[in-house]
């Protein structure tokens, strides 16, 4: 929902509607200023509001980021936008010192932290009695969304919860700063661009301020909900019609606009987004793969539910079998919805993190089956030797990146299977040596 490969496009709705598949960086998440300078404030706006006017920005002290300032300054104001609005929104900006702007994409924690991490983080205590007194506290509002929208309250809280603390913390990083810095060295250009042209419509037409962008993620994510720019234009709500899209400070515009984002891409009323499952001894963990089955053909081959069925018969619905930690932990059998909470954030984390933690805002059963927290997982560099050690071998993990996706899991897989070991997909130590072992073997 990229912004470094698909691990950039992992940003959630973050990511605004030009993501075709949410790519997904967490653009859902605010942290730290990257950089030590703050950006500076706003001068007044000249007083011309139609476009096509000239502009005078005060230098960044960075060549390339002026040249890329006028440049786009001049591109906006061809697309309509007025200069009164493309100057509040670029004068003033310093880039994102390139460095700490990187850091911040690589180490999401979606993409740094085994899963097991994450998910105890999400799902934390604090996190579930926080957002169960939500719920409470705004059962009008919740009650309201849920008449009007597809998805049920206790998702929309997980994503509240998960994105600003139940909008305790929006960030600290001016937007339009964060875009332009991206932009300017060419880092998914178009895209940003395009978001700071909405940030400039939504200024134009009153939904907000230039200040208001100046509490942001570190990717340019807002509210409370953390939109993009752009989808703010396209999903934003008015919960209480009172003129605008405030995400920033009204709790019903943020999450009327988060349930409206989750039906515009299709979420399934009255269905699961995952059900925890278990596998039976000697199961060809090969057959979690990406395949997708009816629950009734995934119980045939041995998987049964392990909660009781409360969404009526699930037989006949499509599901993935997902094997996050593959056989050493949890089982799920994931259905269209959770792939629908993928396009708020594309990290196969995120969206398992959001389940769990929905379910027990709803009250349901934590896991039955633990997580297998005494394996060591591979560092950056250990993942990037699997990757280029299953590449070398024919069993193609894509970039080598060090990101353990689900590329890199199919690869594994298969080089599994092909040596008669326990297709699971599972990168660990083990594994790793054995792979380098056969890509380092001499040719026989």
């Amino acid at each position: 929902m990229t912004i470094r490969t698909w691990q950039w496009s992992l940003a959630g709705v973050a990511m605004g509607i030009t993501l075709a598949a949410c790519g997904g960086t967490r653009m859902a998440g605010a942290g730290p200023d990257p950089a030590t300078q703050a950006p500076p404030s706003s001068p007044a706006p000249p007083l011309t509001s139609a476009p096509g006017g000239a502009f005078d920005f005060a230098s960044s002290g960075d060549a390339q980021f002026d040249s890329w300032r006028a440049q786009f300054a001049s591109k906006a104001s061809a697309a309509g936008r007025r200069t009164q609005d493309i100057q509040v929104v670029l004068d003033g900006l310093v880039p994102v010192e390139a460095t700490a702007q990187a850091q911040s994409f690589d180490n999401q924690a979606e993409f740094v932290k085994p899963i097991w991490d994450y998910a105890r983080t999400a799902v934390s205590p604090t996190r579930i009695t926080n957002g169960q007194a939500k719920l409470a506290q705004n059962a009008q509002i919740f009650d309201a969304i849920e008449a009007s929208y597809a998805p049920p309250r206790e998702i929309i809280a997980a994503i509240w919860g998960m994105e600003t603390s139940y909008g305790g913390f929006i960030g600290t990083d001016d937007a339009p700063r964060v875009l332009a810095s991206q932009a300017a060295v060419g880092r998914r250009k178009d895209f940003n661009e395009t978001e700071l042209m909405a940030i400039m419509r939504l200024i134009e037409d009153g939904s907000a301020t230039r200040d208001q962008f100046r509490k942001a993620s570190f990717a340019g994510a807002l509210g409370q909900t953390q939109f993009m720019p752009s989808s703010i234009i396209a999903y934003g709500r008015d919960f209480d019609r009172d003129g605008k899209k405030d995400l920033w400070t009204n709790a019903g515009d943020a999450l009327a606009s988060a349930a409206n984002y989750l039906s515009g891409f299709g979420w399934k009323e009255n269905q699961p987004w995952a059900l925890e499952a278990v596998t039976p001894e000697g199961f060809d963990y090969a057959n979690g793969d990406g395949r997708k089955l009816s629950v009734a053909a995934w119980k045939a081959m041995g998987i049964s539910p392990v909660t009781p069925e409360t969404f009526g018969s699930i037989d006949p619905l499509s599901a993935e079998l997902f094997l996050p930690a593959g056989s050493y932990g949890p089982a799920f059998l994931l259905f269209d919805n959770f792939f629908v909470i993928k396009r708020y954030n594309n990290a196969d984390s995120y969206a398992l993190a959001i389940g769990l933690l929905a379910d027990r805002l709803a009250g349901r059963a934590e896991m039955t089956r633990p997580w297998p927290s005494e394996i060591q997982m591979l560092t950056q560099q250990q993942a990037k030797d699997l990757q280029a050690g299953l590449n070398r071998l024919g069993f193609s993990a894509g970039s080598v990146d060090g990101i353990i996706g689900r590329g890199t899991r199919g690869a594994l897989q298969k080089f599994q299977a092909s040596k008669g070991l326990v297709a699971d997909g599972f990168p660990t130590l083990p594994m790793l040596e054995q792979v380098q072992l056969a890509a380092n073997a001499p040719p026989g």
